[in-house]
C-alpha cells in the first residue's frame, strides 16, 4: 500500500532551513490524486507538522528526529497511506485520521518518553499500525469504523504504563496489540461485528492488564500473557461461535476471566509452571466446550455453565478424558445447568478441594485427585447422571447426592482416615458403588427409589458401613476385612 518515495535532495535542501529551527513548523494540504507529501524534521525541538490530503491514491510522509513535536496527518478519499515517525524524542504526540475506504495509516515512535500515537479511520477496509519501542509512559488509540478493518499496536522493549486500546466497528475486523518487558501496560480491544479476530501479547512484565470484549457473531480471541506477575485478562464474548484461548504459563499471581454468551462457545484456558493463579470460566448457551490446564501451585479454577450439551475438560492438553490441574493447594469449584453437560477433572498434589454440581439430564463427572488431603463434594439434580471419583492418598472426605432416574456413583478411596456419604433419593435404576482400603474408613449409603444396588468393601482397620435402601429390588453387599 505504502509508495512513499524517499526524501529526495531537493526536498532535503528546502527544509534544511526549518530543521535547525528551534520552533519549526509544517503545513501540507493536497487535492486530488497520487499525491505525495514529504516533510523531515530534526534537531528541533518544537516541531510540528501538519499534513492534509483529499482524493485516492496519496501519500504522506512525516518524519521527526530528536525534537519534543508534534505530528498531525488526515486523509479522505481511497487508497491514501500515512506514515509517522519520531526517533529520540520527548513527549511527542501522533494524530492520524483518514475517512474512506482502502488507507493505511502508520506511525512509529522510538528511543522516547511520554508518546502518545491516535489513530481514527472511518470507511471499509483500512489498515492502522502502531509502534512504540522503548519507551515510557506511552499510550496508543486507534479508532476504526467499517468492513474488514485491520488495526495493530506493539509496545515492545521495555517501558512504563503502557496503554494500547483498539475500537472496531463492522465485519471481519482484525485486532492485535503487544507489550513485551512492560510495567503496569494496558491493552483493551472492543470489537462490534461479525467476525472479529483479537490478539492481546503481554510477556515478561509486572502488572499488565489484558480486557478483550467482542460482540457479533464467530469472534475470535488470543491472549498470551507468559512469565509475567501480578497480570489480568478478562475476556468477554457475545454472540455465536465464539471461540477463546488465554495462556497464562510461567508467572505468579495472575488472573484469567473469561465470560461467553451464545452458541456453540469454546475456551481454552492454560496456566502452566505458575503459583497463586485463578480462572474463572462461565459460558451461557448451547453446545460450550472448556479445556483448562493449571500446573503449580496455589491454584484456583471456578466454572459456571448454563445451557445445552456443555462440557467442561481440565485437560492436558484437550482430549474427552485428559485432566487437569497438577501441583499443589488446587481449589476447582464447577456448576452446570442444562442438559448433557459433562464434567472431567484431575487434582495432583496436596490439599486439593474440588466442588461439583449439576443440574439437568445426561449429566457426566468424572475426577481424580491423587494423594493428601482431598475432599470431593458433588451433587447432581437430573437424569441419567454418572460420578466416577477416584481419591488417592490420606485423609480424603467424599460427600455426594444424586436425585433423578439412572444415576450411578462408582467412588474409590485408598488411604488413611477417608470417609464417604452417598445419596441417591429417589429415582429408578440407581446404583452406588465405593470401596475403602486401609484404616479409619467410613461408608454410608442411602438410595430411594426402584432397582437401586450398593456394593461397599472395606480393608483395613476400623472401618464402618451402612446402607440403607428405600424401594424395591434393593441388593446391597458390605465386605470387610
Amino acid at each position: 500500500m505504502y509508495k512513499l518515495a524517499p526524501l529526495s535532495a531537493a526536498i532535503v535542501l528546502a527544509l534544511a532551513g526549518q530543521a535547525m529551527a528551534a520552533d519549526s513548523s509544517s503545513s501540507q494540504t493536497q487535492n486530488g490524486q497520487e499525491n505525495i507529501a514529504e516533510v523531515s524534521q530534526a534537531l528541533a525541538p518544537f516541531a510540528s507538522a501538519s499534513q492534509t490530503q483529499t482524493g485516492k491514491g496519496n501519500n504522506h510522509l512525516a518524519v521527526q528526529a530528536e525534537s519534543t513535536s508534534d505530528i498531525q496527518e488526515s486523509a479522505n478519499g481511497q487508497y491514501n497511506a500515512g506514515y509517522a515517525e519520531q526517533l529520540f524524542e520527548n513527549a511527542s504526540q501522533i494524530t492520524q485520521h483518514a475517512a474512506g475506504s482502502y488507507n493505511d495509516a502508520f506511525a512509529s515512535q522510538s528511543l522516547g518518553q511520554g508518546n502518545q500515537a491516535l489513530q481514527t479511520q472511518q470507511g471499509s477496509g483500512n489498515t492502522s499500525t502502531v509502534w512504540q519501542d522503548s519507551q515510557q509512559g506511552s499510550q496508543a488509540t486507534t479508532w476504526q469504523s467499517g468492513q474488514r478493518n485491520e488495526a495493530f499496536i506493539e509496545q515492545t522493549f521495555s517501558g512504563s504504563n503502557n496503554r494500547s486500546t483498539v475500537n472496531q466497528t463492522g465485519q471481519d475486523n482484525y485486532a492485535a496489540a503487544e507489550h513485551l518487558g512492560h510495567l503496569d501496560g494496558n491493552i483493551q480491544i472492543y470489537q462490534d461485528g461479525k467476525g472479529n479476530w483479537a490478539y492481546g501479547d503481554q510477556r515478561d512484565g509486572n502488572g499488565g492488564t489484558i480486557g478483550i470484549g467482542q460482540y457479533g457473531g464467530g469472534n475470535s480471541v488470543e491472549v498470551w500473557q507468559d512469565s509475567q506477575t501480578g497480570s489480568q485478562a478478562a475476556v468477554t464474548q457475545s454472540g455465536q461461535l465464539n471461540e477463546g484461548y488465554i495462556d497464562q504459563s510461567f508467572g505468579t499471581d495472575n488472573t484469567v476471566s473469561l465470560a461467553q454468551q451464545g452458541t456453540a462457545n469454546a475456551s481454552w484456558s492454560d496456566q502452566f509452571e505458575t503459583s497463586n493463579a485463578i480462572t474463572t470460566i462461565t459460558q451461557t448457551g448451547s453446545n460450550n466446550l472448556h479445556f483448562t490446564y493449571q500446573n503449580g501451585e496455589n491454584l484456583n479454577l471456578t466454572i459456571n455453565t448454563k445451557g445445552n450439551g456443555n462440557s467442561i475438560t481440565a485437560s492436558n492438553w484437550k482430549g474427552a478424558k485428559m485432566g487437569g490441574q497438577f501441583g499443589t493447594n488446587q481449589n476447582a469449584t464447577i456448576n452446570q445447568n442444562g442438559n448433557g453437560n459433562g464434567v472431567n477433572l484431575t487434582q495432583n498434589g496436596d490439599n486439593q478441594l474440588a466442588t461439583l454440581s449439576q443440574k439437568g439430564t445426561g449429566n457426566q463427572m468424572q475426577t481424580k485427585q491423587a494423594e493428601t488431603n482431598n475432599e470431593l463434594y458433588f451433587e447432581q439434580n437430573g437424569t441419567d447422571n454418572l460420578l466416577i471419583a477416584d481419591q488417592r492418598g490420606s485423609d480424603n472426605y467424599a460427600y455426594g447426592n444424586s436425585q433423578g432416574t439412572g444415576n450411578v456413583i462408582n467412588l474409590d478411596q485408598s488411604g488413611y482416615s477417608n470417609q464417604s456419604y452417598t445419596h441417591q433419593l429417589y429415582g429408578g435404576g440407581n446404583e452406588a458403588t465405593i470401596k475403602q482400603t486401609d484404616s479409619i474408613n467410613v461408608a454410608y449409603v442411602t438410595q430411594g427409589g426402584q432397582g437401586n444396588k450398593a456394593f461397599v468393601d472395606q480393608s483395613g482397620v476400623a472401618q464402618t458401613a451402612t446402607i440403607s435402601q428405600l424401594g424395591s429390588g434393593n441388593l446391597a453387599t458390605v465386605t470387610q476385612q
